[in-house]
């Protein structure tokens, strides 16, 4: 019979205390991944997050580089990644249901996970700065492409933000994370190996910006890492992506508004 840990925030310290948990520093596992047997059905998750995704996000990204190619309407884009992200949910659901783990950790919120998640905010929004900004053509372009700028659009970007919190975190810092654990060992090379593969499927965006997102994506395994549980992670992705959203959308209308006036 195959033994699966289900470990809860006030569990983790007790867990570490008797060595049935393995830790670096004060890093903590939704799950013991020790004690996790890998089924078909996580195999084929592995391949499908792991390679398959990537593998189709460089394939979109050198079709969009091709000259001519014409784009999408900005919400049928919006609706294709809710798709996405349904999609996403709905797999991990079950996989975690075959393997028989429980990956929403209850959380007590206490003053660290306040400052853990306003730390990771903080930082993941310096890139928005002028003086920190780097030369991203391509990213600028798609950027712009994704920026709402109509009612209905800011409708449906804020509702991706909040699929996209949900969705990304369940799927790479919540399961990826897990089998990847439960197969290479340790917590920092399987979140390195997760957060790549998060920043590659970000391609669209252009490689510089599809490295961003790799570097963010480790942020959040750091803050679920430090906390215990995906929501704080949850809220600094969501909070990321509507604050980022936002800012670029207002710097799309007034460069468009001052071409305009010239």
């Amino acid at each position: 019979m195959r033994t699966v840990i289900k470990l809860g925030l006030g569990d983790a310290q007790t867990y570490a205390e008797i060595g049935r948990i393995t830790t670096f520093s004060r890093m903590q596992f939704l799950v013991d991944p020790s004690r996790l047997w890998l089924t078909p059905a996580a195999w084929l998750y592995l391949a499908f997050i792991g390679v398959i995704l990537p593998l189709g996000a460089l394939r979109q990204h050198r079709r969009l580089s091709a000259a001519g190619v014409v784009m999408p309407p900005r919400l049928s884009l919006y609706f294709s990644a809710l798709a996405t992200h349904a999609m996403f949910v709905l797999f991990a659901w079950g996989v975690s249901r075959d393997l028989d783990v429980n990956l929403w950790v209850t959380l007590r919120p206490t003053a660290l996970h306040i400052t853990v998640g306003l730390a990771a905010l903080a930082i993941g929004l310096l890139p928005l700065l002028p003086q920190l900004q780097i030369d991203n053509a391509v990213g600028k372009a798609r950027a712009k492409l994704l920026a709402p700028q109509t009612k209905s659009e800011h409708l449906a970007f804020y509702g991706i933000c909040v699929s996209a919190g949900i969705a990304e975190e369940l799927a790479y810092r919540g399961l990826l994370f897990t089998l990847l654990a439960a197969l290479l060992g340790g917590w920092w090379f399987p979140a390195l190996v997760a957060s790549a593969t998060f920043g590659i499927v970000h391609l669209f965006q252009g490689w510089k910006s599809a490295g961003i997102a790799g570097l963010m994506g480790m942020r959040e395994h750091i803050v679920v890492g430090l906390t215990g549980s995906l929501f704080v992670a949850i809220v600094v992705h969501m909070l990321h992506d509507a604050i980022t959203g936002t800012v670029i959308a207002a710097r799309v209308r007034r460069a468009e508004e001052a071409n305009a006036i010239s």
